[in-house]
């Protein structure tokens, strides 16, 4: 993201106006010809080096102090040096603070509860639940660099109508006579409200009106009223605030106005930021999850052709991405209002600065400048926060987000069957298989799931998703196993001849330790036996110590997504013995844990599968003797597993 920073000029700008303000009592009384000019600037060395460290306005903390008329007497007592004029306007301003605190008590608290209950009103029905995946929270088709470049545009309007006024204000000072005239077509907000009608005439003016709180609420639209009543009782101008005006604040309003220009092109520069794929990845996030729930729906009910696992896997993967598409597109908004309100607040104090420096001068000539113009604008705009025109304009336009919207994760994502326990891993870790014609093993890593084993290269679910061979749990059963003490820990998987495997297939898999290979036969043996979803999540459930929501605690999760087994402490007794290598579950009395067909010239029938004694003569040719097991291979000749590849 590019972050947009005020420029030097306009940080120099405040911190000049400041230092210049706490000056301004020694510019009162002049003392030669060039005191008028110089005494409004300091020349202080220190100045000059807080107005550079204070340039860069994008940090943590606010660069400029804002001033109101309320702190205008406590800058004024800096300057102070005995003259006449100094001690009048502290008197002055000392008299406008005895009445003000009343008023701006009141209307501060009616402004604030307004704010409020805007923008409850303003959301109240935009409700969204924040973890369903199928949402997006921001709006992502949304144009805001425009919108700030019009909203921007409008106080540059404003700006131009102040210094129009202020230009009007100079040059009617020595004018007594015709300045109230002057002054009052000088009032020119053609777009704003005043007390009695609204001054609307073009659908722009209309659309700049929107920018701010209407008139009565302390905002930029009370100023032409309050700037009518006063010049209806003004009475005399002075040279005074005449050169002030014309040297100082003026030029600072004109440079601010040309900074903004700048800034305008800066925000329609950052339009790029907010191109974004959020739709496109939330149509893939609804694809994902439709196929997920389908899937286990077919698992729960029938033969599934995908398994639940690998798509849960698959989705949560699609989720993420989405997130994060749709944090950068956060992070977007979050980068041009943060900057657009530090600019903004840059606009309203140099405002707030001018008027206060324009309102001060005027009140030294009489009591009533308080009573018309000061007191309101102390209770009204000049009370204000900086922020406060913004604040409202974001809680009501639909293009940004509110400053409170948190950032969503992954935890607090919920989605059907999400924790279903046809879902979960039963059991993983490596084993070897024996190839279909020679006698070498090959090493893969396994993962058993209530509906499918599945052959993987490499543990890691992450990055490989994708199974080398897929076979269905309701096709297969599990033959026989070695004896203990046998040299080798192997058992036989037989695949139907009904089911994908149209050909009924063998395979020997190997294993670490007796206590390894009897946990996979065992879990095999439950999973193979029935093809009722029903008893295979029960059997998941009292397997994986799942709760009454069949939700398992988040370490056993994590450590079976891990390939890793469950801590002790979730694991019963049978199951804590060899917890080195793989669990050994607890047996019943249903098992068969006969090893006696392990022993060659042994007959053993079970699902199909016959072990017959062979013949010397020509057992040679048909028949494969693998240490402990005797395996019909002349079946299987040519034969080999169906890569069943199902996601």
């Amino acid at each position: 993201m590019r972050p947009m920073s005020m420029n030097s000029t306009t940080a120099e700008r405040l911190s000049h106006s400041q230092q210049g303000q706490a000056g301004f009592g020694e510019s009162l009384a002049p003392n030669g010809p060039e005191a008028g000019p110089k005494s409004a600037i300091s020349n202080d060395a220190s100045i000059h080096v807080r107005s550079t460290e204070n340039r860069n306005v994008s940090g943590n903390e606010p660069p400029y102090p804002v001033y109101n008329a309320s702190t205008v007497d406590k800058i004024s007592e800096s300057g102070k040096n005995g003259h006449t004029n100094a001690d009048m306007l502290e008197n002055l301003f000392q008299q406008q603070k005895s009445h003000a605190p009343s008023l701006t008590s009141t209307s501060s608290a009616g402004v604030s509860n307004s704010r409020v209950s805007q923008q409850w009103a303003h959301h109240a029905t935009k409700q969204q639940d924040p973890r369903s995946p199928l949402v997006v929270m921001l709006p992502t088709s949304a144009n805001p660099t425009e919108v700030l470049a019009q909203r921007f545009a409008a106080w540059r309007s404003v700006i131009r109508s102040i210094l129009v006024y202020l230009t009007e204000t100079v040059s009617i000072q020595d004018e007594a006579v015709r300045q109230q005239l002057r002054l009052s077509h000088a009032v020119n907000f053609p777009f704003f409200a005043t007390e009695n009608h609204l001054q609307l005439s073009t659908p722009e003016e209309k659309t700049i009106q929107r920018f701010f709180l209407p008139f009565g609420n302390g905002s930029i639209q009370d100023l032409p009223n309050i700037l009518s009543q006063f010049h209806s009782h003004m009475a005399n101008g002075a040279l005074k605030a005449s050169k002030e005006l014309a040297n100082d604040v003026i030029p600072r309003l004109e440079d601010l106005r040309g900074d903004l220009l700048i800034k305008i092109k800066e925000i329609k520069g950052l339009s790029s930021d907010f191109k974004n794929a959020c739709s496109k990845e939330l149509h893939q996030t609804r694809n994902d999850l439709m196929q997920f729930q389908e899937a286990v729906e077919a698992a729960r009910y029938g033969s599934p052709k995908h398994d639940p696992h690998l798509l849960k896997i698959t989705l949560d993967k699609q989720i993420r991405r989405q997130l994060n598409e749709e944090n950068m597109l956060h992070e977007a908004f979050e980068n041009l209002q943060g900057s657009g309100r530090e600019l903004e607040k840059v606009v309203v104090m140099e405002i707030q600065n001018a008027l206060t420096i324009y309102a001060r001068l005027m009140g030294q000539n009489a009591q009533l400048v308080f009573d018309v113009l000061i007191s309101k604008l102390d209770v009204g705009f000049f009370n204000k926060e900086a922020v406060f025109e913004w604040d409202n304009f974001i809680s009501k336009d639909p293009n940004f987000i509110q400053p409170n919207l948190p950032v969503r994760h992954m935890r607090d994502i919920v989605y059907r069957y999400q924790d279903d326990p046809l879902t979960y891993e039963v059991k993983s870790g490596f084993l070897e298989r024996r190839s279909k014609f020679l006698k070498s093993y090959s090493k893969g890593f396994y993962l058993l799931t209530p509906s499918y084993l599945h052959e993987f290269k490499t543990p890691d679910r992450k990055k490989d998703t994708i199974p080398v061979m897929s076979l269905p749990l309701n096709d297969c059963t599990v033959a026989e196993h070695s004896k203990k003490g046998s040299t080798g820990f192997k058992f036989i998987l037989h695949a139907k001849q009904n089911g994908i495997i149209h050909r009924g297939h063998n395979c020997v898999f190997r294993a670490e330790s007796y206590e390894s290979m009897m946990g996979w036969f065992e879990d095999l043996k439950k999973l193979t036996s029935t093809s009722n979803p029903i008893e295979k999540a029960k059997f998941v459930t009292a397997r994986l110590s799942l709760n009454s929501d069949r939700r398992v605690s988040r370490r056993a999760s994590s450590m079976k997504a891990n390939g890793k087994g469950l801590p002790r402490t979730l694991l019963s007794p049978q199951q804590q013995h060899g917890q080195n290598n793989l669990q050994t579950p607890a047996l019943d009395n249903q098992t068969n844990t006969n090893t006696s067909v392990s022993i060659p010239e042994t007959e053993y029938d079970l699902h199909d599968v016959n072990i017959a004694q062979p013949r010397v003569s020509q057992s040679s040719r048909g028949r494969i003797y693998d240490g402990d097991i005797y395996i019909d291979s002349g079946r299987d000749r040519g034969l080999g597993l169906t890569d069943a590849k199902h996601y």
